[in-house]
């Protein structure tokens, strides 16, 4: 009987989801397709608004208590426009490799409203995304301590709902 519940457990933490990606800072999100192209430019890894603020992407890591491995988040950080044409110009190069610039998360987190706006600390790479350490706030603190099983669940559920629900209403259909 343990081994059946340890088997199905295991299973279960394979199903749940381990990288959620935000495809651009909200201030662009937000905006209509062709509001969002008059905006700015931007592709995978950079964003500039003609209003002056730049972003990059990066990812949050945050690693699980329980086991091996983290959950990631893709986001984006508004970064001082100096640090972003900086990375720009020496994107994919050796020059980039452990350069630190200071940020602030331009997404929201589902799970953590106060994460919008926190700030953050890039460290930049010349082979990866660059990695954020977030310096305040739950997501700072869950970041730092690391994320359970169960927090793990609850955030699956809040992103996804609850699976054994929709398969009850299919049932019923």
């Amino acid at each position: 009987m343990t081994e059946d519940y340890e088997e199905t457990a295991e299973a279960d933490e394979d199903e749940l989801c381990r990288d959620i990606q935000m495809k651009l800072p909200d201030c662009l999100w937000q905006l209509d397709y062709v509001n969002r192209y008059r905006a700015g430019k931007f592709n995978e890894d950079f964003a500039a608004l003609e209003t002056g603020e730049k972003f990059l992407f990066g990812v949050i890591e945050i690693p699980f208590t329980e086991e091996d491995g983290s959950f990631t988040w893709g986001v984006w950080a508004e970064v001082d426009a100096g640090d972003h044409d900086a990375y720009v110009r020496d994107f994919q190069t050796d020059a980039v490799e452990g350069r630190v610039i200071a940020g602030r998360l331009a997404n929201d987190i589902p799970g953590t409203p106060e994460a919008f706006g926190a700030n953050v600390e890039l460290t930049l790479h010349a082979g990866r995304r660059p990695e954020i350490r977030v310096l305040e706030g739950e997501l700072g603190i869950q970041q730092a301590r690391g994320m359970s099983l169960s927090e793990h669940e609850a955030l699956d559920r809040e992103l996804f709902g609850d699976d054994d629900e929709e398969g009850d209403n299919e049932a019923e259909a």
